[in-house]
């Protein structure tokens, strides 16, 4: 039978250099350091707590798009002619 003793016992605290490891990787990528915002966060947190990089084994990618008046305002990314 498990007991809450014995659960509390198997908790191990999270490696603090697998933690290290994911950020200096996370800031050699090709992009600016911190730009994934909560994204980096919750990798470094998965790589301190099992020890090992997370790994995406059905990766899905999301793409979103948005009017927000903006073109109406004159804004562009693109110089006009």
């Amino acid at each position: 039978m498990i007991t809450i003793a014995g659960l509390r016992d198997a908790i191990a605290a999270p490696a603090p250099e697998a933690a290290r490891e994911a950020r200096r990787h996370l800031d050699t990528l090709t992009k600016p350091p911190g730009s994934l915002g909560r994204l980096e966060e919750l990798a470094t947190r998965l790589a301190a707590l099992t020890g090992v990089p997370p790994h995406v084994t059905q990766p899905v990618i999301f793409t979103f798009a948005a009017d927000h008046g903006v073109t109406a305002e004159g804004v562009s990314a693109y110089r006009r002619r």
